[in-house]
Formats: structure tokens, sequence, C-alpha cells
């Protein structure tokens, strides 16, 4: 598993609201799963240097509390690794450490020349199959 914290200040509150609006929990779960790349050793900067990108083709979340002020965890907590495509669990914990958003984000890489879609690389499923081992 990774996780982030992420200290939820009046920035990210909308105030008719007074929590973090729900598309909003979609920035946090992609600084989480930016974190994740980076801690398997494929930081997306390379993986943009090489002339590839992981695009999201699918989300499901599921809200379950608010996510209010203070610290929460944003985690990836597990990947699915299909044909050409990642599915990566993601979880946001309130500031009292219970779920309060969870998530199904599906992507794949694409090929920044030709923009197809393109299998992973080798390296970077095994990456992933010690990431999912190590979880």
């Amino acid at each position: 598993m990774v996780a982030i914290s992420v200290e939820i200040d009046d920035n990210w509150i909308t105030p008719v609201y007074e929590h973090v609006h729900h598309g909003r929990c979609f920035s946090l779960f992609e600084e989480a799963r930016l974190e994740l790349l980076r801690v398997i050793g494929f930081p997306n900067d390379q993986l943009l240097q090489e002339g590839k990108v992981l695009v999201i083709t699918k989300v499901s979340a599921e809200y379950k509390r608010e996510v209010k002020r203070g610290v929460v965890q944003v985690t990836c907590d597990r990947v699915e690794l299909r044909d050409r495509s990642l599915v990566i669990h993601q979880r946001i914990l309130n500031h009292l450490g219970k779920v309060a958003v969870e998530a199904r984000v599906e992507s794949m890489f694409m090929n920044m020349t030709t923009r197809r879609g393109m299998h992973p690389p080798d390296d970077f499923l095994e990456a992933f199959l010690r990431f999912n081992a190590d979880s």
C-alpha cells in the first residue's frame, strides 16, 4: 500500500457544504497515484519523457463519509493488472481514520506519438507485481 497525508484546510472546503466537494476527491486520488508511480520506480515525469502516459479510462467512487478539515490519508491499496489496463483501488481516510471515499480507477498506457493505447512495458508490470506482493 502507498499512502500520502494531505492537510485539508479551507482551500479544499466548499463553503456551502463545509466539506471537500466530491469532484475534488479525484485530485486527492491523483496525487496518491503519482506517489505510487514514484515509489515503484516510474515517476510520471520519466514516463512522459519516454513518450508514455497513463490515461484514465474509467472511474467509480463510493462516498461513505464527508471529507472535512484535518489530515487525511489517501491510499493506493492494490492494483489489478489486465491486458492493457491497470485498475487501482484507492481510499480516502478522513481525519478520524475512517474510510470516507473508496474508488476504483482504471487506466491504460498511451503512446504520446501515435496517441494510441499500448501494452505496459514489462518492467512496469513487474514493478506492480512486486507492489501487490508487498501490500
